[in-house]
């Protein structure tokens, strides 16, 4: 039944069961396929493959909305519904995304990248249709039900006059890590029956989540007998279902790279990650200060707090898709004397600015946010991009923002932070970085680089963390013999290092350029021109644009927003030439 373009929905609504498992089968293999050849959620996404088939055979969609929590529950959704023949370009750039996009496909009624936000979603829908007959489908994980915003739709649902809504519980036992807390223990002791009817939900399940024959059965008998009240459909599900090792390791093929071909013989090991280093110097920092404890949201792995947790078992705590909670949990931990160390994606932190302001910054209390994946993230794409950390911490009183250029500052950072009493944000990139760089130290702390030094010059340069091996490379290319560019690099996005503002005042006849990877509205060049006298030429500030920026590879994001190094080369010759004029 899959011709050059896939199935359509038509033609599911039609099939035998028989076909509809062999669709099940072709699926997996496309996306196991895929995903070893572009990178994706691979283990996410092998799971709930036969609800996707027959929730697209029992339901009209998009006339009916399914809506999908997380995007990388639904690739089955999406092949499900035209993207067929595009799959192979899954997360690649000019390609398909990776998560739910109403841009990319009708189908996908309503956007999903981050946890849990499927159930106030589908609440929204259900209210408008109160008297209407048609469906709304929501789908959700066991592991998205730990965070605030899906209790706080549960807790909604009695108070508002909804259409017939049914909410579909995938549960494999995972987020992306193992589940933890109470939720998961009531999904597994029998007692969700209860739990969920307290909610206003008639309860039906477990059921086996890869029987497409008990699925439409269910799913057919509910839309039959719906007696007024939403409906929740407990199912079971394997992560990882159809590709061994994702059935063995769930959590680390929750999401893969690329599969590498071949192997070239004596090829250099790759240098580790700064989720590695932080992770590294975390331990090490921990043995001498008993303190330290690091709390994680769900991702003990992503953020590189496995080992901790293995050596330091009672100092860590995963409080699961959980952020704001994470924060203020380690509010109260300082507040008693301890040292917390919060390691979160930057994406997800934007969750839990209501507490890193109210529980942290008020009381000035010594919280240490360690923000992984800052700056672009590739191939997930602008629902995961690092880009707004400088600009959403920038503005509040009292924190310490800071962002480290290479591996070494990692620990330099952290020991700063623990030491300073105070709350304290470090940002550092996905992936790996120089081990060092080789500049002057200005001032007494370790916050200010002096990299390239000219008297005279025609144009200062200043990066803040990661954004400097490109400046470098830049640099040496438009000016080898060092005799016009001046760099600075920055490690203390705030506060401003006075140093910088009082040699930067010193001279304002040189352009000014000023680099980070992040939104330049509200950002680090904003606030270190506020600091400023005014310059005879304006300054350029290189960052981020004020829009959301697509997935696709690094490289090719980068070369879009003029901050590949090649493009910056190309806007110091621009401004160089442009000093010889003026």
């Amino acid at each position: 039944m899959i011709g050059q373009s896939g199935p359509s929905l038509p033609q599911l609504k039609k099939a035998s069961l028989a076909e509809l498992v062999e669709l099940a089968e072709d699926i997996r293999h496309k996306i196991i396929e895929t995903c070893l050849k572009t990178g994706g959620h691979l283990g996410a996404s092998l799971g709930p493959v036969e609800l996707a088939i027959a929730l697209h055979r029992v339901f009209d969609s998009p006339a009916e909305p399914i809506i999908w929590d997380v995007g990388h529950q639904a690739y089955a959704h999406k092949l499900l519904t035209g993207r067929w023949d595009r799959f192979s370009t899954l997360r690649q750039t000019g390609g398909i995304s990776g998560f739910l996009s109403h841009d990319e496909s009708e189908h996908d009624v309503f956007g999903a990248g981050h946890s849990s936000t499927a159930l106030s979603a589908a609440l929204g829908f259900a209210a408008t249709r109160a008297s209407s007959q048609g469906w709304t489908v929501a789908v959700v994980g066991d592991g998205g039900l730990t965070a605030g915003l899906a209790l706080e739709a549960l807790n909604n649902i009695r108070a508002v006059s909804v259409g017939p809504l049914l909410t579909v519980l995938n549960d494999n036992q995972m987020s992306i890590a193992p589940n933890v807390g109470a939720i998961p223990a009531i999904l597994a002791s029998g007692e969700a029956r209860d739990f969920f009817s307290h909610f206003g939900f008639d309860y039906v399940g477990p059921i086996d989540g890869h029987r497409i024959d008990v699925l439409l059965g269910t799913l057919e008998g509910i839309k039959r007998g719906y007696a007024g009240r939403p409906i929740l459909l407990h199912i079971h599900t394997q992560k990882g279902k159809g590709y061994a090792p994702a059935e063995e390791r769930p959590s680390t093929f929750h999401g893969v790279g690329p599969l590498q071909s071949k192997v070239t013989p004596g090829a250099p090991t790759p240098l580790h990650s700064f989720s590695d280093e932080f992770g590294n110097a975390l331990c090490r920092l921990a043995e001498e200060d008993p303190r330290i404890v690091a709390i994680s949201a769900a991702m003990p792995e992503g953020t590189g707090l496995t080992e901790f947790s293995r050596r330091f078992p009672t100092r860590f705590f995963d409080v699961g898709i959980a952020e704001p909670h994470a924060v203020t949990f380690a509010a109260g931990l300082a507040a008693a004397g301890y040292r917390p160390v919060v390691a979160i994606y930057s994406t997800f932190l934007q969750r839990a600015l209501d507490s890193i302001i109210h529980d942290v910054a008020i009381q000035r209390l010594p919280v240490i946010f360690a923000i992984d994946r800052a700056g672009l993230v590739g191939a997930d794409g602008p629902t995961h991009h690092g880009a707004f950390d400088l600009s959403y911490l920038g503005g509040v009183p009292g924190l310490e923002l800071t962002a480290p250029s290479c591996l070494n500052d990692v620990e330099a950072l952290l020991r700063q932070g623990l030491a300073s009493g105070a709350p304290f944000a470090l940002r550092y990139p996905r992936g790996t970085g120089p081990q060092d760089l080789a500049g002057d130290w200005i001032g007494s702390g370790k916050n200010l680089r002096r990299l390239k030094t000219v008297r005279s010059p025609k144009i200062q340069v200043v990066a803040l963390g990661m954004v400097t091996p490109k400046v470098l490379k830049a640099v040496e290319e438009v000016d080898p013999k060092g005799t016009q560019i001046s760099v600075w690099n920055v490690l203390s996005a705030k506060p401003i290092p006075v140093e910088l503002t009082e040699a930067l005042n010193a001279d304002t006849q040189s352009k000014l350029i000023i680099l980070e990877e992040g939104a330049i509205r509200g950002g680090f060049g904003e606030a270190l021109l506020h600091e400023l006298n005014p310059r005879t030429s304006r300054p350029v500030l290189l960052g981020y644009p004020d829009r959301f920026i697509p997935h696709g590879a690094i490289p090719d994001l980068e070369k879009s927003i003029g901050l590949g190094s090649r493009e910056i080369a190309d806007r110091l010759r621009q401004e160089l030439a442009g000093a010889g004029k003026s």
